[in-house]
Order: structure tokens, then C-alpha cells, then sequence
């Protein structure tokens, strides 16, 4: 299961240096990789862990940013989500992989409680 959305850096998303906030990326791919985990287990996950976040090349403002969440692994109850973070720019439209991390999302029942995440649906 996959996802993708892209987000434009805009002056209010950047620090003083005019990059992106690590911490409003980190927000962006949280929501990608909930949205992946989401659609797997259709319904409600939270996050419960988040690994090695890898900022490789910084993010400018203007810039676009994609986001790409697919599901690696399924757990009884938890989902395993790879979230890429792609800058591009759109006057030269050259594009590079910026960041890296793996999101843990649980999937929760009405009640708020863990629940089975159940098999795969056949393709």
C-alpha cells in the first residue's frame, strides 16, 4: 500500500537560512505515512515510533517537496511505514532524495484500543 502528496516550501514552512524546518518535514512525512498505514488498515493509526530520520540534502523555499509512504511491513496489530521525501525544483526540475524514515503506526478500534490489522486483501 502506498501513498504519495506533494507540499510547496513556503517562507512561513523555513528557518533564517531559507531551508525547511526539519521539524515541519518531519510533520509532512508523518502524515504520509499515516495515510499509507490508514488506507492498509482501513481506519485509524497513530504513530507509536518513528526511526532513523536521515536528512541527506537540504530543502529550499520554493522548492516542492513529494512525499512517497509505502507500507513494508505488517504486524498484528502495527504497520511498518518507509517514508522517502524527494525535493524538487520546479524551474531547473531537477529532483533528488532528501530524506529517509520509518514510521511504526498502530492501527486503533472505535474504543481507542489496538486492534487486528487483518490479512491482506487479495490483488
Amino acid at each position: 500500500m502506498e501513498s504519495r502528496s506533494v507540499q510547496i516550501v513556503f517562507p512561513e514552512d523555513t528557518n533564517h537560512m531559507g531551508t525547511l524546518f526539519g521539524g515541519t518535514l518531519m510533520a509532512w512525512m508523518d502524515r504520509a505515512a499515516y495515510l499509507a498505514a490508514a488506507r492498509r488498515a482501513h481506519g485509524d493509526v497513530v504513530t507509536a515510533a518513528v526511526e532513523r530520520l536521515e536528512f541527506r540534502v537540504a530543502i529550499h523555499q520554493g522548492e516542492w517537496v513529494e512525499l512517497v509512504a509505502r507500507v513494508e511491513e505488517v504486524g498484528r496489530t502495527s504497520l511498518r511505514v518507509l517514508v522517502e521525501a524527494f525535493r524538487e525544483d520546479p524551474v531547473r526540475g531537477d529532483r533528488s532524495l532528501c530524506t529517509t524514515g520509518r514510521f511504526t503506526m498502530v492501527a486503533l478500534g472505535a474504543d481507542g484500543q489496538p486492534r487486528e490489522v487483518g490479512p491482506a486483501e487479495p490483488a
